[in-house]
């Protein structure tokens, strides 16, 4: 352990959570294990269950809309954050940053002087040795410190650190004496690892104990290197070690409780009354309700809470007598009825405090009631005795009932099987499934039954089945977060977890996810092995990206990371054609690999044969919930036509980026369809460019011909390290972090894909109506020329050719040869609008000689020349007509000789 040095000056403080936490991330934190910190000065929603006096230190959820924040919920502290939240909070306002106990557990201490943060100091050395690598913070020139530890298995709920909260005093310190605190920062908790304090000093870590400096030092493979690890046992020693020292000292232990979650809202109306109601009430009558004792509204609130905990079962037929307590004070505008009833209505779901809160409060007052009178004798040391049992034997239920909701999740009874049994898996294998009956009873294989004979000891809950719904009762006030309704199969969330659902009308619907998380994003958490290795194998899955996608490699990056760091599908499929074994196929299985895994319940393949078999494709998208990339495999060449729109439409439905496509229905034999979330990106693969009928203007279809074909194609040792790559999760993590970090900030998710020359063509020969296909040839070949202006005219001569060029290159099989002439279909004028404005309306001694027509992406010649003379746009007309075009087609159908055009 170091010795203290002198506080560095903190650095510029980050202006957004995602800057702040760069530095941890950069360090192999997991982002996961990150929360945001409501900041200092925030302002709160009304509906917030953050308080001021909690700003800068508690976890927080920004209301962008509204600029202010609110509380973060529990789920996030103990579970960490999911890919959504990464992307989503990165932008939020606060430079705080707080990090799980559970991914990085830590001592606390709250010392108030220096002679208790040397105990602590002492107990922490003599725990973990001196030289230990343990990181420190501090803040400003304050006794407090803590000391962060990295976890041994973040995900082995047997071995995660369990927090602790104790109270204590040195040796001849009296009540008028601050009192120190030691927190255990484990599983459910988290610190403050960056960012400011409200007295103004920035939370820093000690220049040679920095938690970056150490956790960058880790390595995989050698745990004894870097951030020293531990487990909850560690820690059980180290409390045992303060606790004798402490002694030895002469100091003594106030208070100590295990980790429980603070704040939380219980329901004790069906409890038995804790004292007798005429005690209780006796005792209310020797402290009125006044200013002296009770000199703000949360006071009073505080106290109808302990009331209420207290009583149990027995408050509400009792109201009255509280009402009259409270409604006492002689001031009618202290406590008016009006007011009480307010305060009483809103502890209806349950209260913020503990049973024994009541009898603290009398303490306080000197008041005391019940039982308590009845012994003689030292009575204040056996109600001290009585009630420090009472307590410990709660805190160790608490404790229990802790770990059973860590590891395991249940199911509403009903909602799954109708039997009126209530149903419960392990969250590490929730393909198992038990009664919790036969769980209370020991009739299962659950390894962990010791844990049930410890909470069935602790005698509260009974061994039988009033016992049973009894801890059942109790698990849904106190953890409603591992109850499901049903299952779900999410990518980006770990097996056996519970996912959250908003529901508009009521309460969220929770479901159990069977889906496993992909190896490669595991992978990705942490720094790679061999640093040299992953460069090489970035460099390789580049270049085949690169040599695939061509210009378009950029596009398809970015919008590969943008899936990576939010979680979320793009707006539109890919389409992948191309010669046989050039490496399309190596391809999709390298996003299958990368975003869902390959194995059972992982990745999602269909095959394209099934997809053009009418009787077959309502059936095709059965297996497919929860992908991120659903890969159709080789579909065949095109059939007819009203089939390959019906592919092109079942597939579509998948991609629309609006709401319309966040649901899609899938049927399996035999069962009734049903609406699944949709997390996928359609890839499809075929060797023919006519499997897929490609709509006029379409802009859901990224249509790719891939640039590696038979001429160019690599040599075998090329694509067999491709595979090496792909078929390895640690090695094709190196791309996910890539990914992860690659700016997406300027990519459009809604926006239409590039179009390629091979789109373009497909949606030009796939137009049926001449007019329309020859129009859009001859507009090409203007733009091969890169010109900017033409007139009717023209354009119909260049579609007459257009006509005959496709005549005579398919040998007389498409005949639909004809003289165009814009002034014999005036209507066809108007389909020139997607491509092209009218300039201007040529006219002379009040006779129409023609229309002069701009491309639209030609902006600025557009603007200037609508208010020009003729004179100047007909000359501007002739030297744009000066470009030559050229009868090499992009389109080889449509290549030919081109007849001389002019203007009237």
């Amino acid at each position: 352990m170091p010795q203290l040095i002198q506080s560095t000056t903190a650095n510029e403080m980050a202006s957004t959570f995602g800057e702040a936490c760069q530095p941890f991330v950069d360090a192999g934190i997991p982002a996961r294990a990150l929360l945001p910190i409501a900041p200092l000065g925030a302002k709160l929603l009304k509906a917030s269950d953050l308080k001021e006096d909690s700003l800068g230190k508690s976890p927080g959820r920004f209301n962008k809309a509204k600029g202010q924040w609110g509380g973060l919920g529990f789920d996030p502290i103990k579970v960490g954050r999911g890919q959504d939240d990464i992307a989503e909070m990165a932008p939020w306002p606060t430079p705080n940053v707080g990090i799980l106990g559970r991914y990085l557990p830590a001592i606390d201490s709250d010392a108030e002087n220096e002679d208790a943060r040397r105990l602590i100091e002492k107990a922490v050395i003599s725990t973990f040795g001196q030289h230990a690598e343990i990181a420190e913070r501090r803040r400003g020139t304050v006794a407090r410190r803590l000391y962060a530890f990295r976890a041994k298995d973040p995900d082995d709920h047997d071995g995660v650190v369990r927090g602790r909260h104790i109270a204590y005093r040195l040796k001849g310190e009296t009540e008028a004496d601050l009192v120190h605190k030691l927190d255990i920062i484990g599983f459910g908790n988290q610190f403050v690892a960056a960012g400011n304090h409200a007295s103004g000093t920035h939370y820093e870590w000690a220049p040679n104990w920095r938690l970056t400096d150490l956790h960058r030092a880790c390595r995989k493979n050698d745990p004894t290197v870097g951030l020293l690890r531990i487990e909850n046992a560690d820690i059980v020693r180290f409390i045992a070690e303060f606790e004798h020292m402490l002694t030895e000292a002469g100091g003594e232990i106030l208070r100590a409780s295990g980790g429980r979650v603070p704040g939380e809202e219980r329901d004790f109306s069906k409890e038995e009354p804790l004292y007798p109601v005429a005690d209780v009430l006796k005792g209310l009558d020797q402290i009125p309700n006044c200013k002296d004792l009770f000199p703000h509204r949360d006071d009073l609130v505080r106290t109808v809470s302990a009331i209420r905990a207290a009583l149990g079962a027995e408050a509400e037929p009792h109201y009255d007598n509280i009402r009259e307590w409270a409604t006492a004070n002689p001031d009618p505008d202290w406590c008016p009825d009006e007011y009480f009833e307010k305060v009483w209505n809103s502890l209806d779901r349950g209260v913020r405090v503990d049973r024994e809160a009541l009898d603290r409060i009398f303490r306080r007052n000197k008041v005391f009631v019940s039982a308590k009178l009845e012994f003689t004798g030292n009575t204040d040391a056996m109600m001290k005795g009585t009630r420090e049992r009472k307590l410990e034997a709660r805190a160790k239920e608490m404790d229990i009932l802790e770990e059973i909701s860590a590891r395991y999740v249940f199911g509403h009874v009903n909602t799954r099987t109708g039997d009126g049994a209530l149903r419960m898996r392990s969250s590490w294998n929730p393909a198992v499934e038990w009664r919790v009956e036969d769980w209370w009873e020991g009739k299962t294989t659950d390894n962990a039954l010791a844990l049930l004979d410890r909470l069935q000891e602790g005698g509260r809950y009974d061994s039988d089945e009033h016992g049973m719904w009894s801890f059942a009762r109790d698990m849904v006030k106190l953890y409603p977060n591992v109850f499901y309704t049903g299952e779900t199969r999410h990518p980006n969330i770990e097996r056996g977890e519970i996912v959250v659902f908003a529901n508009p009308y009521g309460e969220p619907t929770r479901e159990i996810n069977m889906r496993f998380l992909s190896p490669v994003i595991r992978a990705a958490a942490a720094p790679p092995k061999d640093p040299r290795q992953a460069s090489e194998d970035l460099n390789r899955v580049l270049d085949f990206v690169g040599r695939v996608f061509g210009k378009f490699a950029k596009y398809e990056l970015d919008t590969l990371a943008y899936m990576v760091q939010t979680g979320r599908r793009p707006g539109h499929m890919l389409f992948l054609v191309g010669e046989q074994g050039v490496g399309k196929s190596i391809y999709a299985h390298m996003l299958i690999s990368m975003f869902d895994g390959i194995g059972k319940d992982m990745g999602a393949q269909i095959d394209g044969t099934k997809m053009t078999n009418e009787a077959a494709r309502r059936f095709a998208l059965a297996r497919v919930e929860g992908a991120r990339i659903i890969s159709v495999k080789e579909l065949p060449e095109g059939s007819t036509a009203t089939n390959m729109a019906a592919v092109t439409s079942s597939l579509k439905q998948l991609v629309d980026p609006g709401p319309d496509g966040d649901y899609f229905q899938i049927e399996a034999k035999g069962k009734d369809s049903r609406p699944v979330l949709n997390h996928a990106r359609v890839v499809t693969t075929s060797n023919y460019a006519n499997s897929l009928k490609i709509e006029t203007y379409d802009r859901r279809i990224f249509f790719i011909r891939c640039g590696i074909d038979l001429e160019n194609k690599p040599e075998p040792e090329y694509y067999a390290d491709l595979t090496d790559i792909t078929g390895d999760p640690l090695r094709l993590a190196t791309f996910w972090r890539h990914l992860r970090e690659r700016d997406v900030s300027g990519y459009e998710v809604a926006k239409a894909p590039p179009v390629s020359v091979e789109k373009l063509e497909a949606e030009i020969s796939g137009m049926t109506d001449p007019w329309e296909r020859h129009m859009a040839a001859a507009l090409e070949t203007l733009r091969a020329a890169n010109r900017e202006l033409f007139d009717l005219k023209e354009l119909a001569g260049l579609m007459t050719d257009m006509a005959e060029n496709e005549h005579a290159n398919t040998n007389g099989t498409v005949d639909d040869r004809r003289e165009y002439n814009f002034g014999n279909n005036p209507a066809a004028s108007k389909r020139l609008a997607r491509e092209a404005t009218k300039i201007k309306e040529i006219r002379s001694n009040g006779k129409c000689l023609g229309n002069v027509y701009g491309f639209r992406t030609a902006r600025q010649i557009i603007d200037r020349f609508k208010i020009a003379s003729n004179r100047a746009v007909l000359e501007a007309l002739d030297q744009d007509r000066a470009k030559p075009l050229s009868r090499v087609h992009v389109f080889p159908i449509f290549a030919g000789p081109l007849r001389s055009t002019g203007r009237q």
